[in-house]
Parts: structure tokens; C-alpha cells; sequence
């Protein structure tokens, strides 16, 4: 992939994967959804980690020292000054909030100035980290992996989304997996077309699913030059010693949206 060695792999309740840096020396940082993780094969997984790890040589300015620095400090000024009041909170409190996202606005504005410009390169970088992690994982498997983030990840997030409040988090991950597995290939078909018709937006980092399945589809076959084995049963055991961690912060954290 030519990309640096990856420093921390975090491992999140999120239904995808991405790429980050820290610090002032852009230190690379791969984030793994446990839900996305948990419903791929071994070769798709490969494919997963070798698109994110290609962000960090493919000339996506998006993970440049310059525009990913400044994009990063404006996200966080961002949250900082989102309106945040509820009823219950107090006039003083709702001022405040007020006053708060009135100094945001510049900042949103300049995010949105910054943006537009990239949204063309963000999407030639989707496809040139689809066609990099070819190279390790091979053409089957990343048409597979974008053809799940279209079918069958939807039900996982259906599945968060309604049962993660009941479900006990030393069940959840088992439950989950036999919540996607009983999708009826029908309706996976139905995902499967209902994407195609996603129109290509200029105002969007990423390109539709189907063009870039088309895309690596037209690129000369290639078989994976990283084995399945490497994201075998060694990385599944590791990886599982913070499955329950991750299954009580997703619990958590739909509590708390319940409360709010």
C-alpha cells in the first residue's frame, strides 16, 4: 500500500471504518466498527483495512498536514459551539447556547468554504483507495465489501437501532450476526438495486457504491497478495477482549439518546 505504519487501531461501535491522524506530526490512526467488522469474511476485512491504510498514500489532501489539520480544528470548534440547550435547561443556559452558536457561525461557514473544493478529489481518492486495496486483498473481495456497505450493513444499523436498549451487551454481537444472516436474499436484491439509483452529488466526499463496484470490476483481475489468515482467529481473539467494552458503549449511548 507504500502507506506509513499504522500507530493506534481504535476500535468503535460505529458501521464503518476510517482513517485518521493525531497530533502535530500526523501520527496515522486506523478506527475499526466492531458491528461492520463482525459481519465480514476474513478476505473482506483485508480489504476493509487496506482501503483505509491507502487514505495515507493515495493524495487524499483530506489526510494532508495543511487541509487535515485545519479541517480537524474547525470540526471540533464546530461541536464546541453546536446549540446544545434542552427544556429544563434554564434561560441563562439557553443564552449562552445562543451566544455560543451566533460565534459558530463563521466557523461553519469557513468548514463549508473549505469543503466544497475538495468534495471532487475526496471522490478520486475513493477510487484510488478501492483500486490500492485490490492490491492486498484482491478484486472478489472488494466488490464484496462495497456490496455489504449496501446491503447488508443497513441491517446492522436497523438492528442497533432498535435493540441495542434490549439486548444484553454479552448477547448482543450474537444477536446481531443472526439479525443480518436472516435477511432473505430478496431483499438484499432489493438494497442491491435501490442503490444503483443514487444519483452522483458534487457536494458529497463519496462517489455512489455501484460506480466504484463498477469501477474496480473493469480493473484487471487480481488475486489478494494478503491472506485471509491474517485476519484470522489471532486478530478475532484480540479484538474480542474489547467486543463487551464496545457492546456496553453502544447500550450507553442509546441509553442516553433515549434520556435526551
Amino acid at each position: 500500500m507504500h502507506a506509513p505504519r499504522t500507530d493506534i487501531v481504535a476500535i468503535s461501535g460505529e458501521v464503518n471504518a476510517s482513517a485518521h491522524a493525531y497530533g502535530w506530526r500526523r501520527r496515522p490512526v486506523i478506527e475499526i466498527g466492531y458491528p461492520m467488522w463482525l459481519i465480514l469474511t476474513p478476505q473482506e476485512r483485508i480489504a476493509l483495512l487496506a482501503h483505509e491504510m491507502a487514505h495515507s498514500s493515495n493524495g487524499d489532501s483530506r489526510h494532508g498536514l495543511v487541509v487535515g489539520s485545519a479541517l480537524h480544528s474547525l470540526a471540533v470548534l464546530i461541536d464546541v459551539t453546536r446549540f446544545d440547550w434542552r427544556e429544563g435547561d434554564g434561560v441563562a443556559r439557553l443564552f449562552a447556547e445562543c451566544l455560543l452558536a451566533l460565534v459558530g457561525l463563521p466557523v461553519r461557514g469557513l468548514m463549508v468554504a473549505m469543503e466544497l473544493p475538495l468534495h471532487r478529489s475526496s471522490q478520486r481518492a475513493e477510487y484510488r483507495a478501492d483500486e490500492l486495496g485490490v492490491r492486498a486483498a484482491g478484486t472478489s473481495a472488494m466488490i464484496t465489501l462495497l456490496d455489504t456497505t449496501t446491503t447488508r450493513a443497513p441491517s446492522v444499523i436497523s438492528f442497533l437501532e432498535t435493540s441495542a436498549l434490549t439486548a444484553k451487551p454479552e448477547n448482543l454481537w450474537t444477536a446481531l450476526g443472526a439479525a443480518v444472516e436472516a435477511v432473505p436474499a430478496a431483499e438484499l436484491d432489493r438494497r442491491r438495486e435501490a442503490a444503483r439509483s443514487e444519483d452522483v452529488r458534487w457536494d458529497s466526499t463519496h462517489p455512489p457504491t455501484y460506480l466504484r463496484i463498477e469501477r474496480v470490476a473493469a480493473l484487471p483481475h487480481q488475486e489478494g497478495r494478503v491472506p485471509a489468515e491474517a485476519a484470522g482467529e489471532a486478530v478475532d481473539r484480540e479484538l474480542g477482549a474489547v467486543a463487551l467494552h464496545v457492546a456496553q458503549a453502544i447500550k450507553e449511548n442509546a441509553r442516553s439518546a433515549l434520556y435526551h
